[in-house]
């Protein structure tokens, strides 16, 4: 079953699209022409249990892993043609990547060294994710909340429109969810897209203005929580948990 939101299916132009994507590891299908689209100024969940295809999509949206067939538009171009300068991204991966030999602070200084004219300062940064007191240490010396803290606050110094965050809340506790949600609620109200890719759905529910949920490689459904529930003819009050449920059981049951 795949109930589309207002992401498919309505004549008028989308910032963001994936078409029809695919891509294999070898002979396992990850991805099974996934599509969905989205705006600026929105914030996106990509759902589903673990295996289910959101790092692979999150990694080819970063231009990581090409497609085997499909095309991933940003304001229409294929992003695999464009110049990195003309694709304004940026990356929470969810396995955090650092330099070693450098302290938590000389991370943050050599990113902003290389995109000196992002708005956001280290200062800033170091205050809100509560994080001065490890400023001097290096990576191996740090929690894994606060590596996972350090990898937000080097994506959100760059210049970007598309933020991409890949299990963002993973290590983080729940003052740290909370801050986190902030400041993509933050880049939202910028007029960023957010693309969020998480398991966690009772993290995701109130963050989220679209949700795509994914199995096994492919969009089972888009749309807003509302339109969800409506496809799926749950209660208002109806979590996502129980949306997500509603529509892995009406998949399994049609085939």
């Amino acid at each position: 079953m795949a109930v589309q939101g207002y992401a498919a299916g309505k004549e008028r132009k989308m910032d963001f699209e994936v078409r029809q994507v695919y891509y294999s590891y070898g002979k396992t299908v990850a991805l099974d022409g996934l599509s969905f689209s989205a705006n600026r100024g929105k914030i996106v969940g990509l759902i589903g249990e673990n295996g289910a295809g959101k790092s692979t999509a999150i990694k080819s949206i970063y231009r990581f892993l090409p497609p085997d067939k499909g095309m991933i538009l940003w304001d229409g171009k294929d992003i695999f043609s464009l110049r990195p300068d003309t694709y304004p991204i940026s990356y929470i991966p969810d396995t955090p990547v650092f330099y070693e030999e450098l302290s938590l602070l000389e991370h943050l200084h050599f990113t902003k060294a290389v995109y000196p004219q992002s708005g956001t300062s280290e200062t800033e940064l170091l205050e809100r994710l509560d994080m001065r007191e490890h400023q001097n240490k290096i990576p191996s010396a740090l929690s894994k909340g606060t590596r996972q803290k350090l990898m937000i606050a080097m994506a959100l110094l760059r210049e970007f429109e598309i933020l991409i965050a890949d299990e963002p809340f993973s290590g983080l506790d729940p003052k740290q969810i909370a801050t986190l949600k902030t400041l993509l609620l933050e880049q939202k109200s910028k007029g960023k897209l957010v693309i969020l890719s998480s398991h966690l759905l009772d993290v995701a529910e109130n963050v989220c203005d679209q949700y795509v949920i994914i199995k096994k490689g492919k969009c089972l459904a888009s749309g807003s929580k509302e339109e969800l529930l409506a496809s799926t003819k749950l209660g208002r009050n109806s979590t996502m948990e129980a949306v997500y449920l509603r529509l892995v059981e009406q998949n399994e049951m049609s085939g």
